[in-house]
């Protein structure tokens, strides 16, 4: 028997697909490290094109990974899952003898 439920077996794969893109997986470890942060300071941070930092975004907000808001024309992108920074951390442990 499993120890973890088919359907979150599913949601986790879901949320590791997207993650699995370089830049997306860059975006949520800069994320962890600040409390929010606009469409701006993400794509210049990463040294990024403006429309590729949005794009990704975009995706990371439509499956559940960020979250935003908007204060007057600026759009805050924050992690909506905090935790998800545990499992960059472990990647980065895994991947120290690879």
């Amino acid at each position: 028997m499993s120890r973890v439920e088919s359907k979150k077996i599913d949601k986790a794969a879901a949320m590791l697909k997207v993650l699995a893109h370089p830049k997306r997986l860059a975006i949520v470890d800069l994320l962890g490290k600040e409390d929010k942060m606009t469409v701006t300071e993400i794509y210049k941070q990463l040294d990024l094109p403006q429309a590729i930092a949005s794009q990704h975004l975009i995706t990371l907000k439509d499956k559940g990974v960020l979250s935003s808001f908007k204060v007057g024309t600026k759009i805050y992108y924050s992690l909506a899952i905090p935790k998800l920074i545990d499992v960059i951390d472990c990647l980065e442990e895994c991947c120290i003898d690879i």
